[in-house]
C-alpha cells in the first residue's frame, strides 16, 4: 500500500475537506433577499403582461404603478449587488435596509394591486 492513501484516524494522512465547501448550502441573508427580489420581479412581470387594464380593479394608474415597482425592484437588486461587496458591519446594515425596502414593496403590491407576494 502506498503512502498516498488516507487512513481514518491518522491526522497526518486524513484528507481534509475545506469548511467553506460544507457551508455552501447554509442559509445566507443575501440568498433570501435575492429570492425575494426575483419573486417580486416575477409578480410585477406577470402584472405588466396582463393585457386588460380592468384586471387592476379599475385603477387607471396601475400601469404607472407597475413601472414604478419595476424600477424599485431593479434598484433593490443593484443595492443587493453592492451590499454583497461590503464587509461587516456595513454589510449587515445594508441587508437590513434592503429587507425593510422589500417589505414595503411587498406591502404596496398587496395593497394597491391585490396580489399577495408571500
Amino acid at each position: 500500500m502506498s503512502s498516498s492513501h488516507a487512513f481514518a484516524g491518522n491526522p497526518q494522512t486524513e484528507l481534509r475537506v475545506p469548511i467553506r465547501s460544507l457551508q455552501r448550502d447554509e442559509y445566507r441573508p443575501d440568498n433570501e433577499l435575492e429570492n425575494r427580489i426575483k419573486n417580486l420581479d416575477k409578480v410585477v412581470d406577470s402584472l405588466h403582461a396582463t393585457p386588460d387594464p380592468m384586471s387592476f380593479s379599475g385603477k387607471p394608474h396601475a400601469l404607472n404603478l407597475v413601472n414604478d415597482l419595476r424600477t424599485k425592484i431593479k434598484a433593490s437588486n443593484n443595492l443587493l449587488r453592492v451590499a454583497k461587496l461590503l464587509s461587516e458591519p456595513v454589510r449587515e446594515s445594508m441587508f437590513s435596509k434592503l429587507r425593510d425596502s422589500l417589505n414595503d414593496l411587498e406591502e404596496v403590491i398587496a395593497s394597491h394591486l391585490g396580489v399577495k407576494t408571500n
